[in-house]
């Protein structure tokens, strides 16, 4: 396949994203070789291994006792085709480096999907439909495909996810009409809904065992994943220079190819369960739990703001504060810096003090943080402003990894898969 020639109209793109950073680069590198080495904060050193009763020191064999959710099926009459397993090391580094490519490429197509929009002829409000038509997918499915989750086990949601991310964007990347660019976007929040909710339940039987590490995990995890959006603008950058805008979408599609790759060789934790008698949870049942209307309640102010730092922040920064791209630019990459930070110190703090006292006290800051903003704002104040931005890339960060343990506690072990589907769906809405 043939690329298009180099992109005449590079000026389109901001010269935040066209700037090359390889200091900056390699040192989010480093970090995450450092992380990927380190064991300390996986929950589990053995391998595949049964739950057993407390061992004495005089005690002969370990007895097998049945799970929760054993017990349910047996109960229930469900038939557990494969025994729950417990994850090594080697498979929590396996997922780590599964997801680091694929969101090194998505966040290199960032700052490039409204200008590729663009060359359709799309207004900026038909960009922001672009732009949130995965998500419209993902609201629709995410609860289905935490059922399927449940019902089919994990591997296969994220193996097929991925899989069909990396035909979408191919998809996109080919695509000659409007409709036909649509279709493959959409088809694109099928595949990000079916790998979410496989990978998060994946995440959620794997530290079962020992939740005591749950959070430290979860934010080594998100400090991956923030590394790779500090490095992947810098790679759109230099893709579109020298292969045109396109380019991106093939990269992503191969990103997203190696991540369904190492998934496969992950061990399912769950195995399929069938039953005749077996009722799927809607959204409503759900939400009849007080634990998970405080977690929807969590999700809206925690993904609202993250909506409004991407949609807002570039327009107050040049208009009030007349910065140049460059400046914005290095902000969100200082912020992102922040947040690989916050989220290892998440996970340690959420671990040793409890999710919701974290959730409690990063909230309160992220409220003071946005007040404070305001002000400075009103003020053309700049470095109140940028020191308001950090306290909330800080306190975002930390509260980040509390908030998947404490959504991941509060799901029922049988419904795990749909449970955890709530806090996605309202971050979607």
């Amino acid at each position: 396949m043939t690329f298009p020639p180099r992109m005449r109209h590079l000026g389109a793109l901001p010269r935040a994203y066209r700037l090359r950073r390889p200091g900056l680069a390699w040192l989010c590198l480093g970090c995450l070789l450092t992380l990927l080495v380190r064991n300390d904060w996986h929950p589990t050193r053995g391998t595949l291994a049964q739950s057993t009763a407390f061992i004495s020191p005089n005690a002969g064999p370990p007895q097998q006792v049945p799970s929760l959710s054993q017990s349910r099926a047996k109960a229930w009459g469900d038939v557990m085709e494969t025994p729950k397993l417990e994850a090594s090391d080697r498979d929590f580094s396996l997922l780590l480096a599964s997801q680091f490519p694929v969101f090194v490429a998505v966040g290199a197509l960032i700052p490039v999907l409204p200008l590729y929009g663009q060359e359709f002829g799309l207004s900026q409000s038909s960009v922001g439909l672009l732009v949130s038509s995965p998500s419209l997918a993902k609201l629709i499915l995410n609860l289905p495909f935490g059922q399927l989750a449940d019902s089919l086990g994990r591997r296969v949601l994220m193996v097929g996810g991925m899989s069909l991310c990396a035909i979408a964007d191919v998809g996109t990347g080919l695509a000659s009409s409007l409709p036909f660019l649509i279709v493959a976007r959409l088809l694109l929040g099928a595949g990000l809904s079916s790998s979410d909710a496989g990978s998060s339940a994946w995440v959620a039987d794997a530290t079962e065992t020992r939740p005591e590490t749950r959070a430290s995990f979860l934010g080594v995890q998100n400090a991956v994943i923030a590394s790779a959006f500090v490095i992947g603008p810098a790679v759109g950058g230099w893709l579109v220079g020298e292969f045109g805008m396109r380019s991106i979408f093939f990269v992503v599609a191969i990103g997203a190819a190696t991540c369904a790759a190492g998934y496969s060789f992950l061990p399912e934790l769950r195995g399929a369960r069938t039953a005749e008698d077996r009722e799927a949870s809607s959204f409503q049942e759900l939400l009849k739990a007080p634990e998970q209307q405080a977690l929807a309640a969590i999700s809206v102010a925690f993904y609202a703001g993250t909506a409004c730092k991407i949609s807002l922040l570039p327009t107050v920064a040049k208009e009030v504060f007349d910065a140049a791209p460059a400046e914005v630019g290095q902000l969100f990459s200082a912020l992102a810096a922040l947040a690989i930070f916050g989220t290892l110190v998440g996970g340690r703090l959420a671990d040793a003090v409890g999710p919701r006292n974290i959730l409690l006290v990063c909230g309160g800051a992220c409220s003071a943080a946005y007040f404070g903003a305001a002000l400075a704002t009103e003020a053309h104040a700049k470095e109140a402003f940028v020191a308001c931005l950090a306290l909330w890339a800080v306190a975002a960060a930390i509260k980040s990894p509390a908030l998947q343990a404490f959504a991941i506690s509060a799901a029922p072990e049988d419904r795990r898969g749909a449970a955890l589907s709530v806090p996605k769906t309202v971050g979607d809405l």
